[in-house]
């Protein structure tokens, strides 16, 4: 975060700051980057990660049964 803080020449605070619990929020992000790869639908997208195309999240292996 310090050198966040350094590159941007702003303020960082962890999300603690304003009362948010860092660890469920790191959990619910990947829970729902999870289901949207289940789904097939996309996670990253050329506005925000510079991909061609907006790209799912890979395939799923599911245990045999």
């Amino acid at each position: 975060m310090g050198n966040l803080r350094d590159v941007l020449g702003v303020p960082v605070e962890p999300v603690e700051a304003v009362g948010w619990q860092g660890d469920a929020l790191e959990a619910q992000a990947f829970a729902f980057l999870a289901v949207r790869s289940l789904y097939g639908l996309p996670i990253s997208f050329p506005q925000t990660t510079g991909t061609t195309k907006p790209m799912a999240g890979g395939v799923c292996h599911l245990p045999l049964a």
